[in-house]
């Protein structure tokens, strides 16, 4: 402890040696030394230590820096920048330019696909129920220029007992919604004959309610429903065999109507008051937006009821959105002309 004392008081300094302002002043000194004797380095003990550090000197980092005249610098000028800015202004214009007819192009395609869409959807729905129509010799029951009123299929299902009494049968299998409404009636095909019947539909309800517990064939599960016809004798349904098919009809009318501005393809199921909207949009009435053509079975148009072979029908749609075309801001159209035979 005393040597390790000894050496301190030995090799110590003065206190302004520790004071920042005593080292500033003493480098201050060095450089100009340096600058007058124009060594490039000093070896300089600044706090008293045994070893002495190696300083470099500013003089001595700075001597080799070689300055250029302004011309020779690295950089750009203002007329440089101001030409790239105004070249990439013109590149992002030329962007934003392309994006917004790409995004036009795009709402144009989209309302395309709409209007096709609306029309194949249309399409579809009246041909299948206009080619069923008349099965079984059953007239339509309105013919107009921009509506129609037929039989449209509700349920269906398969003859699996008769009632021993009554005009009663149960039906397996069934599918739809069959139901013993003043609209209701049914078709039955007649096994051995090839034909179908019409029937008036007068009661639905379940096996025990109705009296035919259980199906004739081998497992003799229950019916899934049972429906009673209008008949004045029970003869008048005896050609009605197990196992024949059986077709539920319902009156629906089609015709355009009117919502939110819009025109769109409706239905009446049967009494509805108003309308259910299936597709659409379509062009209004007086632009033929729905428009039905009837025909016999040797081409001719018709208007008797009984005597249709055929509908002609045209759909005009219309998209759900503006799109631009050109300068102006306005709907797409597209058109479909269908003709369908009725199945007799």
């Amino acid at each position: 402890m005393e040597q390790r004392c000894h050496w301190l008081f030995d090799y110590s300094r003065p206190w302004s040696c520790l004071d920042c302002h005593e080292r500033e002043r003493q480098i201050a000194k060095s450089r100009d030394r340096s600058s007058a004797s124009g060594a490039g380095q000093r070896k300089r003990d600044i706090l008293g230590y045994r070893h002495a550090l190696s300083i470099r000197h500013e003089s001595s980092m700075t001597g080799g820096r070689r300055f250029l005249p302004p011309r020779e610098r690295g950089g750009f000028t203002i007329i440089e920048l101001i030409v790239a800015l105004v070249v990439g202004l013109i590149v992002l214009g030329s962007v934003v330019q392309m994006m917004i007819v790409q995004g036009r192009g795009y709402r144009k395609e989209r309302e395309q696909v709409d209007v096709r869409e609306t029309a194949r959807e249309a399409a579809a729905l009246l041909s299948w129920d206009l080619r069923q129509a008349a099965v079984g010799g059953s007239p339509f029951a309105v013919m107009g220029a921009n509506t129609v009123t037929i039989r449209s299929p509700r349920g269906l299902g398969t003859i699996c007992r008769k009632h021993p009494l009554l005009a009663r049968y149960g039906l397996w299998k069934t599918g739809g919604n069959i139901l013993a409404t003043a609209d209701d009636s049914a078709l039955v095909y007649q096994i051995g004959r090839g034909a179908w019947t019409k029937l008036k539909i007068t009661a639905v309800g379940t096996p025990a309610a109705m009296g035919v517990t259980a199906c004739a064939w081998p497992g003799a599960r229950p019916p899934d429903v049972v429906v009673e016809f209008a008949v004045n004798t029970k003869t008048d349904t005896s050609y009605i065999k197990v196992g024949a098919p059986f077709r539920n009809f319902r009156r629906v009318e089609y015709a355009e109507f009117q919502q939110n501005s819009r025109w769109w393809l409706g239905r009446k199921v049967g009494a509805a008051a108003s309308y259910e909207r299936l597709t659409g949009p379509l062009l209004a009435p007086g632009s033929n937006g729905l428009g039905f053509t009837y025909y016999d079975t040797l081409g001719a148009v018709t208007a008797n009821t009984a005597a249709v072979g055929s509908v002609a029908f045209t759909l005009r749609t219309e998209s759900y959105k503006n799109t631009t075309v050109g300068s102006t801001f306005t709907y797409q159209h597209d058109s479909v002309i269908t003709k369908v035979a009725v199945r007799r």
